[in-house]
């Protein structure tokens, strides 16, 4: 419990909240980036050895093909040479005695003092590659057999000449010591086969290959052939490994006891597999990367943390001193101030914006609040005295009642017309239907008609479908009015006022159209700013009014339009949203 309260505690401080928070990003940006740079390098170092052993592989095969295609060479240009084939042919079709008796004729009947047949050619070519040992021609069906050494000692000491030795039948076991090229021998006439040529080299060059890279190159090489026989192997395995490999141009990972990345490939001429393998843990650069890494990011977390910590602890504590001040406020001390502190950072201000703002409290409440207090106490007052509405209708209608009684009838209808109006006045709905808002505009321009008979004649257009539609109340009696204040001609007979009331897709517009002064050019450009800019007008305070009533409640794409010609005419039009409202219910639908 007392660790949960201490929790608690320090979890209430804005400081710890703070460091706490920006301490856990930092440590799970921190992870995320040492898992991302840590898995990023394993791969890309795993990758540059496995591309370091193809760049191997591709080489040892280039060698063995290389091997091949010398070969290759040399036996065609036996058949490119009529005489050299045709002593070859000889030579493998006869024993050694009549073999040599043939060449003592040729060269008997040749002009040539220089002897040459396939003898020492073969001598002569397979001399230039210092890899090749031993050069076998054989003929299996007769058991004629021509073998020309180019390396004693390596001959000598391989294990093929011993085992041949201890083993001289048929079926002799041929040893790994050497890479063997085969190709066959042709009667060029008859297509016969006449024998085999085989060339035994050496693996030196591939020796070399390695061993030039032997500082680079990780793990083991390995040569086999379709039956996974080792033909050549280089560098140290464990041998559980090679139960994994099958034949086959592959590139993988093993997990047993350890992790081995394996790639193979085929030599297509020999048919033989060339295999890299390479364990993980003998990557020794991974171990250190990681290290390297895992050191960078925790100094960098450190120094991350460490500098914010004192940084931010000096905010802390003047934080908290303007907790305090405000808390000594709060409980009714306004004579308390916060010290201002050195620089001008945003405590600082925080600081001298609160002493201030003591300062204009204690200043208001002396000098301001008392006499506001006694001004609304007369306002009250005032209030209080003013004759209430109802009772100024009440009054109105008993006016009218004396009036008709003693025959002034005109008195009696504009006393009717006005108290309509104040009956109007005293609803409070926020919408009401466009009848009774055409209701209390008509009454409005009939007591404006008794006041000056004859004068005005008026003619109002409601479209059907929008008779019971809604607006908010007193649109229409604004606008009217400031025709008859501002554009209303008092010494003509001719002063007209149409108003036309429809809708138009989602709107509903209002259009009030007059021919009276109208409004000069310059004040009308003035009007119209005012009103786009939702402000009022000393000459259209109707028009403003109304305006910002419809904007405040429907937005900016609704209010008030006016254009005007001097002396001619002037158009007000009014957009409003099409509204539709269920009263008894409560409830309002938008068309």
């Amino acid at each position: 419990m007392k660790a949960f309260r201490f929790i608690r505690k320090i979890s209430g401080r804005l400081f710890h909240r703070v460091f706490f928070t920006y301490s856990t990003i930092i440590f799970l940006t921190m992870a995320i980036l040492f898992v991302f740079l840590s898995e990023y390098y394993s791969d890309f170092i795993v990758q540059r050895e496995i591309d370091k052993h193809e760049a191997v592989i591709n080489e040892i095969k280039s060698d063995l093909q290389e091997k091949h295609q010398f070969v290759y060479q040399g036996i065609r240009h036996l058949y490119l040479e009529k005489s050299l084939i045709e002593d070859l042919a000889f030579a493998l079709q006869h024993d050694y005695q009549e073999y040599i008796g043939y060449r003592l004729d040729k060269f008997s009947n040749s002009d040539s003092f220089v002897p040459y047949n396939f003898d020492i050619y073969v001598k002569n070519y397979f001399s230039r590659d210092p890899t090749v040992v031993v050069l076998e021609i054989t003929n299996e069906s007769l058991g004629t057999e021509y073998v020309y050494l180019y390396n004693h000692g390596r001959w000598y000491d391989s294990s093929l000449y011993k085992d041949r030795r201890s083993n001289p039948s048929e079926n002799r076991k041929e040893q790994s010591d050497f890479y063997i090229v085969r190709e066959q021998i042709n009667d060029p006439i008859s297509l016969d086969r006449l024998g085999t040529v085989s060339v035994y080299f050496t693996y030196d060059n591939i020796e070399r290959i390695l061993s030039l890279r032997g500082e680079t190159i990780q793990g083991r090489f390995l040569i086999t052939d379709e039956e996974m026989n080792v033909h050549y192997s280089y560098g140290a395995q464990a041998e559980e490994i090679l139960d994994e490999l099958d034949y086959s141009a592959v590139q993988k990972e093993v997990k047993l006891n350890e992790t081995y990345f394996i790639q193979s490939v085929i030599e297509p001429t020999s048919n033989l597999m060339i295999t890299a393998i390479i364990p993980r843990n003998e990557l020794a650069p991974l171990f250190t990367y990681k290290l390297t890494i895992l050191s960078i990011i925790l100094f960098l977390t450190f120094i991350a943390i460490a500098l914010p910590y004192f940084s931010l602890r000096g905010y802390s504590k003047r934080v908290d001193q303007i907790v305090l001040k405000m808390r000594e406020v709060q409980e009714g001390d306004l004579n308390t101030r916060i010290d201002k502190a050195t620089g001008n950072d945003d405590l600082g201000v925080i600081a001298e914006t609160f002493n201030e703002t003591l300062d204009e409290l204690n200043r208001y409440i002396n000098e301001v609040y008392f006499s506001k207090l006694k001004q609304k106490e007369a306002e009250l007052a005032n209030l209080q005295a003013q004759i209430n509405p109802h009772f100024l209708y009440n009054t109105l209608e008993a006016i009218r009642m004396k009036s008709l009684a003693e025959g002034g009838k005109t008195t009696a209808e504009m006393i009717v017309q006005l108290s309509q109006l104040f009956r109007h006045s005293l609803k409070t709905a926020e919408l009401v239907s466009i009848e009774d808002e055409w209701n209390h505009a008509h009454q409005y321009i009939e007591l404006f008609k008794n006041r000056f008979p004859g004068q005005l004649s008026s003619d109002f257009k409601i479209k059907e479908s929008v008779r019971h539609k809604d607006v908010p109340p007193f649109i229409l009696q604004p606008l009217i009015e400031n025709f008859l204040i501002h554009g209303f001609k008092q010494h003509s007979n001719e002063n007209e006022l149409q108003i036309t009331i429809y809708d138009k897709g989602n709107a509903l517009f209002i259009e009030i159209v007059d021919n009276g002064k109208g409004i000069k050019k310059d004040e009308l450009m003035n009007i119209k700013s005012r009103l786009r800019n939702g402000e009022g007008s000393s000459n259209s305070i109707g028009l403003a009014n109304v305006n910002q009533r419809i904007q405040l409640k429907y937005g900016n794409d609704f209010g008030v339009e006016i254009d005007s010609n001097p002396d001619v005419k002037t158009v007000v039009t009014v957009r409003l949203p099409l509204i539709s409202e269920v009263r008894l219910h409560d409830k309002s639908n938008v068309s």
